[in-house]
């Protein structure tokens, strides 16, 4: 084989591959901004329909509804959760101060998913959230 063949045989196998693209990855998270809608709610509770809940989020406030109606709104920062009930070490969290009240809740996020533990292992609410369209 003569070096141009050579050199020519590499330029076809580069062209090659570079053509081939491999499968996206799934999009980062996407952070906490939008709209979430409550779909599950873990308490020592009076037995009953999940409430009609939504939480939306902006680059740094929030507003919870109630049946489609604005209950509590406020700013909200990332905090290291160290003193809610049940926790055996520090979580990160988020720190709600809003018109109705104060309080913290750890975190679980994931690009569809919103966990807050408000302190779960003493009957305060985990509520799950799922991110709307």
């Amino acid at each position: 084989m003569t070096r141009t063949t050579v050199f020519s045989a590499l330029l076809i196998g580069a062209a090659w591959l570079s053509g081939c693209k491999k499968e996206q990855e799934p999009k980062a998270d996407s952070g906490l901004v939008g709209s979430w809608q409550l779909t599950n709610r873990q308490c020592y509770c009076m037995p009953g329909p999940l409430p009609n809940e939504v939480i939306t989020f902006t680059t740094s406030g929030f507003t919870f509804y109630s049946n489609g109606q604005p209950v509590n709104s406020g700013t909200y920062s990332n905090t290291l959760v160290t003193s809610f009930c049940g926790a055996s070490s520090p979580a990160a969290g988020l720190r709600f101060t809003g018109s109705a009240s104060q309080r913290e809740a750890a975190v679980t996020l994931t690009d569809t998913t919103l966990v807050l533990d408000y302190g779960g292992p003493c009957d305060a609410p985990v509520d799950t959230y799922q991110r709307l369209p």
